[in-house]
């Protein structure tokens, strides 16, 4: 690395000017600027102090990369450094649910329990039938807000920020959601008696 005279330190074009030149003191001062903001936002949306830590790494070398894109007309350099960071945390996410459907696809280990008779096989079948079902009756957007919710054990904030809408917006199709459902599951349950 070889080390460029940073012009004005505070200034967001000149940090990212000796940046983008490789200059390692440039780097240390954007490191030590936005690091934490970068590991307070993966806690946040990822949950652990491994993937927020992880998340800086990735952020960084992201930067190190593309950091010839920033431009201050465009907004702030930390409102870019954070975007760049959501966007990583954001893609995490959609893997994790995407391993997470893949798994629930296989669907979960055979269970040799001769416990259950059949009248308790047919009362889970008949539930898990009607379950479906209901589901089925929900839009695309409350039945993928139910399931990140629900059977993803994400909170309201992760829904929001997996499908890219307002954490209002994510509670409103969650509980829409579950009254819909609920509904379904009683008028099923009347229709049988």
């Amino acid at each position: 690395m070889r080390h460029v005279k940073i012009e004005d330190p505070s200034s967001d074009q000149a940090l990212m000017t000796a940046f983008v030149a490789r200059d390692e003191r440039a780097a240390g001062a954007l490191y030590d600027r936005f690091a934490s903001r970068v590991y307070g936002l993966g806690i946040v949306m990822l949950g652990n102090d491994h993937a927020a830590q992880d998340l800086v790494q990735d952020t960084f070398v992201k930067l190190w990369r593309t950091g010839a894109r920033f431009d201050p007309e465009r907004g702030r350099l930390e409102t870019w450094i954070l975007l760049t960071a959501r966007s990583l945390a954001i893609d995490l996410l959609r893997r994790r649910v995407l391993e997470s459907r893949s798994l629930q696809e296989l669907g979960p280990p055979p269970v040799h329990d001769p416990a259950p008779g059949p009248d308790d096989l047919a009362a889970t079948a008949d539930l898990a039938s009607r379950a479906r079902r209901a589901m089925a009756k929900l839009s695309n957007e409350q039945r993928s807000a139910l399931e990140l919710a629900y059977f993803g054990g994400r909170t309201t904030a992760e829904v929001a920020a997996l499908e890219g809408i307002p954490q209002g917006t994510a509670k409103t199709r969650i509980h829409a959601a579950l009254l819909k459902l609920r509904a379904e599951m009683a008028k099923e349950a009347d229709d049988d008696v």
